[in-house]
């Protein structure tokens, strides 16, 4: 099978989107044969003349390469805001017009579960929807969202995955106890609920250090207030791949993401899982699907500082059982989220839509 699948750049040091994470593995692992179609800003790319004239063409460039390169599927990721749904209802209406199926999937964003507050653009994800052959989500609590606003669409369920084969041999240090935020520096990753429970930590004297590592709008707001409250044991790493992101999850105790809204089911929650962190982690989303609060992490209410705080504490004075939260949550990953499944299931999805 050719498919042309869309995502981010695929360089790890230009984007720290998890849709381009998975669309790596799915090309290393698939057996189909698979070309890439770059849609979506690089981290460091700022909305200028430049890229809103490279998103006016980007439909029409689409629509070469798939005459040109012939695809038996066009695999559209998306994700439910606004700038993402104009821009892939127009990639998904181009490979219409070109003759070819189209596999809809959508990864988080605020409107995948919130009700639209603009009636134009939920017509134009509802459109988007409909003209696609097959809609993939990563869990049935997110088809039940669709299902509700939206009637008569075929889809899918594919939690995503990750390869566990590249963790490394991992024996975690006793020790003062650190802290990890992986990803993008966002404000609906609950930027303001990590600073506020680090403050309560600190005002009660937990010892702990803080790495984080990623790109995003907020990240020298992010810095600049976390270097406030700790200090010395903040430490800001960047953008890491490879060896260098395993090593820092290999190191780290507790994955922290206290999300406000847009998740869909993160994949760095996944690979910090793989590597034996525990995640104390907002309840949004196909998020709650994975984690059983207390058995493979934690969950806190979104916008609910003190319940972080909370949760983090009862970590950091060792009255949780860690041996049992580690392996457990390296189990579901190993157990669950394979990403050798996760692209055996995927092709059957392909073919299941090109035999029509």
């Amino acid at each position: 099978m050719k498919i042309l699948i869309t995502a981010p750049s695929l360089e790890e040091t230009e984007n720290v989107s998890g849709i381009s994470t998975l669309v790596r593995e799915i090309m290393r692992h698939g057996k189909s044969e698979f070309s890439h179609f770059t849609a979506g800003r690089k981290d460091s790319e700022q909305a200028g003349i430049g890229w809103i004239y490279k998103q006016f063409i980007l439909p029409a460039r689409f629509f070469r390469q798939i005459r040109r390169e012939k695809p038996d599927l066009v695999h559209i990721n998306t994700a439910f805001v606004p700038l993402s749904i104009m821009r892939d209802a127009a990639l998904t209406f181009a490979a219409k017009i070109a003759g070819v199926p189209v596999l809809l999937h959508p990864n988080g964003g605020r409107f995948l579960i919130e009700d639209f507050n603009n009636r134009f653009l939920e017509s134009i994800a509802a459109k988007m929807l409909r003209t696609a052959n097959k809609v993939l989500v990563l869990s049935e609590f997110e088809r039940e969202n669709l299902t509700r606003r939206w009637k008569n669409l075929d889809i899918g369920i594919l939690p995503n995955a990750v390869a566990v084969d590249k963790v490394p041999p991992i024996e975690k240090k006793s020790g003062e106890q650190k802290i990890l935020f992986f990803g993008r520096i966002h404000e609906s990753k609950g930027l303001h609920e990590i600073i506020e429970a680090c403050e309560i930590l600190k005002r009660e004297n937990f010892q702990f250090r803080f790495d984080c590592f990623g790109t995003g709008p907020q990240k020298d707001f992010f810095i600049a207030e976390m270097k406030k409250v700790l200090g010395e044991r903040f430490y800001y790493g960047g953008i890491v791949s490879g060896k260098e992101k395993w090593k820092a999850l290999a190191e780290s105790d507790i994955f922290l993401l206290p999300s406000r809204y847009g998740e869909g089911l993160p994949l760095a929650m996944l690979e910090a899982m793989a590597a034996r962190c525990v995640p104390v982690v907002a309840d949004v989303a196909s998020v709650r699907t994975v984690i059983e609060d207390g058995v493979n992490g934690f969950m806190v209410e979104p916008y609910n500082a003190i319940q972080t705080a909370e949760k983090l504490k009862l970590l950091l004075s060792g009255k949780a059982d860690w041996q049992s939260l580690r392996e457990n949550a390296r189990r579901t990953v190993e157990e669950k989220f394979s990403i050798d499944d996760y692209v055996k299931k995927l092709e059957s999805f392909y073919m299941e839509i090109i035999s029509g």
